[in-house]
């Protein structure tokens, strides 16, 4: 998705055409393919799914544009692969938002966490609420991936007599 696109009614990039009944319900069973693919296998796309599914019930052909980039883009690296080797004795964070970015003024956050050198937990949605700095902007993030951590941790506690687990985690945010 490009940078900065802002696809909500008021702006100058929507077209103005409503999608037909049957364009529609194909519109929301794309959605919801690319939702399992965000989050199944490509982490990649998934603030770019999230974006576009704002808009089930009133999209316009504008949306359904972007989301056959998605499926463009999919194509076009559908020959890449995660990768997961070396040893795995620990983990590392990193976290980001952007402040106030959309016209609904709700922040985007996003992180991923990697087990040596494969990422095995992300998220990337809008924040739940409103935040009046970029500072606080990054707290909401860094709660959200904190909660996320602890989840990690208690996991590969468990699975310690395979892999066994270093702390503490390293965490960036930018």
């Amino acid at each position: 998705m490009e940078p900065g696109t802002d696809f909500t009614l008021d702006s100058l990039l929507v077209s103005p055409t409503l999608l037909t009944a049957a364009k529609k319900t194909m519109y929301r069973e794309m959605i919801g393919s690319l939702m399992y693919l965000a989050i199944m296998m490509h982490p990649d796309i998934s603030f770019a799914v999230s974006t576009i599914s704002q808009y089930l019930d009133i999209p316009w052909t504008t949306h359904i544009n972007a989301m056959r980039c998605i499926f463009c883009y999919l194509l076009g690296t559908k020959q890449l692969r995660l990768v997961l080797r070396g040893k795995i004795n620990n983990v590392v964070g990193f976290s980001d938002a952007d402040w106030a970015s959309h016209i609904h003024r709700h922040s985007n956050l996003g992180f991923a966490f990697f087990v040596s050198l494969g990422v095995v937990s992300w998220s990337a949605k809008k924040q739940p609420i409103i935040t009046l700095s970029s500072t606080e902007s990054e707290y909401v993030a860094l709660t959200h991936a904190s909660k996320d951590i602890i989840w990690l941790h208690k996991l590969l506690k468990e699975l310690s007599f395979l892999y066994p687990l270093s702390l503490p985690t390293t965490f960036h945010c930018s």
